[in-house]
């Protein structure tokens, strides 16, 4: 029997189209509940610790007007012109994890209700570090409030999976190198810059 007389046979069965999984969107990082919590100061300064919101922008302006000279200097390392409405709302703009504002708010009648210091941290140019900085009301320094906000600030970025926290500040500010050493923080020299220092943890 030739070739063409042989019965033909039904074609193998063919398994089903299949569709490229759809991989998994990833697990969101969720906000610590204690980074909102009221709580006292080392130094006995009541305070509520809770991350900024968008509404907060008149709080930051009144918090950066109250500013003096000396505090903003050492905050942004120089001087610094007029801040913008435009800049406010972006400072209390959320963005977990990628960055947080972190908020020391007085709650009692010493204090009133107005922000006395803000930590914050921000991803920076090195791959896995954030880049922090903090500043407290001139009136309430050295009264535990940057201890405060600090603390919380180290371990919110060690959640938000970071796994460097650096900093920048003059040589001369013995409180916050002291404050990044309690920490843990390495301080070194800033390449270049003879009168700043360098503070990195690793997380």
């Amino acid at each position: 029997m030739s070739d063409a007389d042989s019965p033909q046979q039904p074609d193998p069965p063919q398994p089903p189209d299949r569709q490229p999984p759809v991989p998994a969107a990833p697990t969101a990082v969720r906000m610590p509940r204690w980074l909102n919590v009221r709580c006292k100061s080392r130094g006995g300064v009541h305070i509520h610790v809770r991350p900024l919101r968008a509404d907060d922008a008149a709080h930051e302006r009144a918090f950066i007007d109250g500013l003096s000279p000396a505090s903003l200097g050492q905050r942004v390392l120089g001087t610094l012109g007029e801040v913008t409405d435009e800049q406010v709302a972006e400072l209390v703009r959320p963005d977990w994890p990628r960055r947080l504002a972190l908020a020391a708010f007085g709650c009692d009648a010493a204090t009133g209700d107005g922000i006395v210091g803000v930590a914050r941290f921000d991803v920076s140019d090195r791959p896995g570090a954030a880049e922090f900085a903090i500043v407290v009301t001139d009136r309430w320094q050295r009264r535990g409030v940057g201890y405060a906000l600090f603390d919380r600030l180290v371990r919110a970025a060690r959640v938000a999976g970071y796994r460097e926290l650096v900093g920048t500040t003059y040589a001369v500010n013995h409180d916050m190198i002291e404050l990044a050493r309690s920490h843990g923080f390495e301080v070194g020299p800033e390449e270049g810059e003879p009168s700043l220092r360098r503070l990195t943890l690793p997380l």
